[in-house]
This record gives structure tokens, sequence and C-alpha cells, in this order.
């Protein structure tokens, strides 16, 4: 986001933590701002590869899952698709293992859980006390900003505003939630075969989906990780049944963080529109996704994708193994070498048998 507001202060900021690092026993390497498109492939790699799916069968390129990862600012969706990709700039190309995967990956900018929070409410009207009714806060919810501070963001276009502080009151409406979320995108505009949103090309989607990050965190908290998959309408009641309740039962239940549980009635509607209207799941293929928070106890991310891709960890070409391992070659050797002192044993034992019946009859 940095870089978009001001690339020259991005790189500056990021020579001067290169700098802070070096003054540490660290064999700095260098330091650079990932692109999203990165992100979405690295995330892609991390869930693959803690899955095994890397070694799976080889003529199966399509038994990778799918990544799905939320952010704060952005959001990234990247899968194997089953045709030919038709938009090179969102096509990535790996070899891993001796299999060819060629992936579709897209970063949405401003469509991360924050920035699409603070995109809903600039659509909201004010009052002129400087209230904003917001559907997407439980009925009872208020919360005082400063206005200027909230909306500093690219995501949202400049303009003045008549009040430095708004108070946002909660209402607890999911229709008008949804409505207003649905206000964000555009589901219309489309230049290919097929779209996401925002005239986004997105070729069909393909196979299981690992979502992470954000996805997981609201869906463990909305009781969806558990007992799964659970279906679309299960979802939908869960995210409905947390909006409809009043602020003041909602702090008795649940002990969360205020910030994160205020919010968590934008974020059930927003996933739901994002997934659904957005990369176009459906009630037929929801329950190909799988929310997850750690793989085999490792976290789902980006991180751990980078990691293996920036150390060469995982390798073009399966790997050379040898055909025994070291105690499986010792047996054998073992067995054989029993096998040849029996063998010679008899030898000897049926040419002395041979010899003494030589001697017999000279």
């Amino acid at each position: 986001m940095g870089r978009l507001q001001d690339q020259q202060l991005s790189e500056n900021l990021l020579n001067s933590v290169q700098e802070f690092i070096k003054t540490y026993p660290f064999n700095l390497q260098g330091a650079r701002i990932l692109t999203g498109q990165d992100e979405g492939a690295f995330g892609w790699i991390t869930i693959n590869y803690l899955m095994g799916n890397f070694l799976g069968d080889s003529r199966r390129v399509h038994a990778t899952l799918g990544a799905l990862d939320l952010g704060g600012a952005s959001t990234q969706i990247t899968f194997v698709p089953d045709e030919k990709i038709e938009l090179e700039e969102s096509s990535l190309y790996f070899r891993l293992y001796g299999k060819n995967y060629n992936i579709y990956t897209h970063s949405y900018l401003c469509y991360g859980k924050d920035q699409a929070h603070k995109m809903i409410l600039d659509k909201l009207n004010v009052l002129n006390d400087g209230t904003i009714s917001n559907p997407c806060f439980n009925r009872g919810y208020t919360k005082v900003i400063n206005a200027t501070a909230f909306f500093d963001t690219p995501c949202i276009s400049r303009q003045s505003r008549p009040h430095q502080q708004l108070t946002i009151s909660g209402t607890g409406d999911s229709v008008q939630c949804s409505q207003l979320i649905n206000k964000i995108f555009d589901f219309t505009s489309c230049n290919w075969t097929s779209c996401a949103f925002n005239g986004v090309y997105q070729p069909p989607l393909q196979g299981q989906f690992g979502a992470f990050s954000a996805y997981y965190f609201v869906m463990n908290f909305l009781n969806l990780t558990k007992d799964g998959p659970h279906d679309l309408d299960e979802v939908k009641k869960a995210a409905d049944r947390f909006c409809s309740m009043p602020w003041v039962q909602v702090k008795n239940v649940f002990s969360v963080d205020e910030k994160y549980l205020s919010e968590y009635c934008f974020s059930g509607h927003y996933i739901l529109t994002l997934l659904q209207n957005g990369y176009n799941f459906t009630s037929t293929n929801w329950k190909a996704i799988e929310f997850v928070g750690k793989i085999k106890g490792n976290d789902a991310g980006w991180t751990l994708g980078y990691m293996l891709n920036l150390t060469n960890m995982i390798p073009a070409e399966l790997p050379y193994t040898r055909p025994l391992t070291h105690t499986s070659y010792l047996t054998v050797m073992v067995i054989f070498s029993i096998v040849l002192f029996i063998l010679l044993l008899v030898g000897f034992l049926i040419f002395k048998k041979k010899l003494c019946r030589l001697e017999n009859k000279m």
C-alpha cells in the first residue's frame, strides 16, 4: 500500500530496514517488496508443499490445491486451471519435482478485509450530526473515528469531509450489509471468456482449494472449520445468526478483543460475497474449499513458500534416491553373503566327495 502512495518513500524505508538488519550478525542478501502475484504463488507453493502434493502421482498435475489468501490490504487467488490461460500476465510457470505447473494467479489490491471495510464505510451516508448507520456492525455497537486518519488510504478517492469525527452506529442487518458490500465490486464488466470481478480475467475454477489467513480466522470464529466441510447455506446462516445478535449479547458471549469482535459481522458477509459473487464459487463447489490455519503444525501462508523458493529447497527435477536405504542395503549384503557361503560350502562338499571316489578307484 505504501508503494502505491509514494514509491520513493517505500524505497527509502526499505533501504533503511536493510541497513538496520546489517548491524546484526546476519548474511543479508538483500530485501525487496513482494508483488501481489508473488504472494499468491508462494501461498500456493506453501500449502501444496506441506500437503505433499508435489510428490504425488506425476500424471496428475491437477491434484494440487488452489490457494485463497485474504489479508488486510489485498487478497489473492491461485490455482492450476483445466484450460489454457488466456492472459499471459496472470500466468506463472513452475517446474517442481519433475512436473510442470502453469498456474493462474491474481492479486486484488484494496480488497483485503481491512481496506474493503473502509471502502464500504465510505459508501454510507453521513448524517448532519456526523453519524453513520452501518448494517455490518451489530445492533447497539458504536464507534467514534477520526475521518481524516481512517480514510487516509489510496483505496478511497480523496474528498473533503465536513466532519473530522464520525460516529458509526451498528444496525446489524445482514441483507443490507450484503447489499452494501456488493457496491464495492463490479460483477458485470468482462472482456474475456470468463471473469472474476472488476473485469479481471479468471479461468473457470478447478479442483480443491485451501483458504487461509483471514479466511480461516473468520470461519473459525463462526465455528465453521470443524466437523466439515460445511455447505454454503450453513455458512450464510452462521453469518446471519451472529449479525442479528445485539452488541450487548455479543460482548457477554465472546471473549475476543473488541476491534476484531465488532468486525466479524462484516467479515463473514464479505467473505461470502468475495468467494461466491467474486470468484464464482457456488453451492455446488463450495465444499471444495477447506479453511485451514495450520498444516502439519505449520502456518499456512506465503512465507514458507517464499523461503522454499529462495533457497531452492524444491528442485525442478525429482532428486536422486538410492534404491535401498542403508539398513536395507546391509541386510541384502548379509543375506547375499550367507547364500554365497552356503553355495561355496555345498560346492566344496561335492568336490570333496568326487575326490574321495576318485581316490578309492585308484
